[in-house]
């Protein structure tokens, strides 16, 4: 049986959620992907500022309802991306982006951004849409299952030639006959 590549937004959305697996507020692990002519550009996910404690280590700084202890996955990708390349980008967002991002990814550039799942504590979301239509940005919600998108990448890895089936093969060959697992 042929496994079909995953279409360029799955693909994406896949990156965004396993980038997102680094995140350190457990409110919403979110990351953004920013993605120029199908390459990655940039990358950032929800984290305290660097050498700083995280959520997941001394809690949640909660000013008027909503955690101000990490930089958002928006704004660490735009921190991480060459302006240049944020020019005319895609950004691949883990969450609806709260107004402020909306703000950051437009002012600096980007001109699609395309988020998977609605984040019920998002600031500013009735400005969003006005913000990106003025701004001429096409802001696109995205109703896909994370769950089925980690479950298609890891059927693909499990196929011929993927990473998850040669390491079982290999591991089988090198327990042998015994059943043990090697040292």
């Amino acid at each position: 049986m042929r496994l079909l590549r995953p279409e360029w937004d799955d693909f994406w959305f896949t990156l965004a959620l396993m980038y997102s697996t680094r995140g350190t507020c457990d409110r919403l692990r979110a990351a953004t992907i920013i993605v120029k002519n199908k390459r990655i550009v940039g990358a950032g996910y929800n984290g305290s500022v660097g050498g700083q404690k995280h959520c997941d280590e001394i809690g949640h700084l909660i000013v008027e309802g909503h955690c101000e202890r990490t930089l958002h996955g928006e704004e660490n990708a735009v921190i991480n991306t060459e302006r240049e390349d944020l020019k005319d980008a895609t950004a691949y967002l883990i969450g609806t982006p709260c107004y402020r991002c909306a703000r950051i990814l437009i002012n600096s550039g980007v001109k699609e951004i395309k988020y998977l799942g609605e984040y019920k504590n998002s600031r500013g979301k009735e400005l969003i849409r006005l913000l990106a239509k003025s701004a001429k940005v096409k802001l696109i919600s995205v109703d896909k299952d994370p769950l089925k998108l980690i479950k298609q990448a890891t059927v693909r890895l499990e196929g011929a030639g993927g990473a998850i089936r040669i390491w079982t093969e290999n591991h089988s060959r090198l327990r042998g006959s015994s059943g043990t697992k090697p040292r």
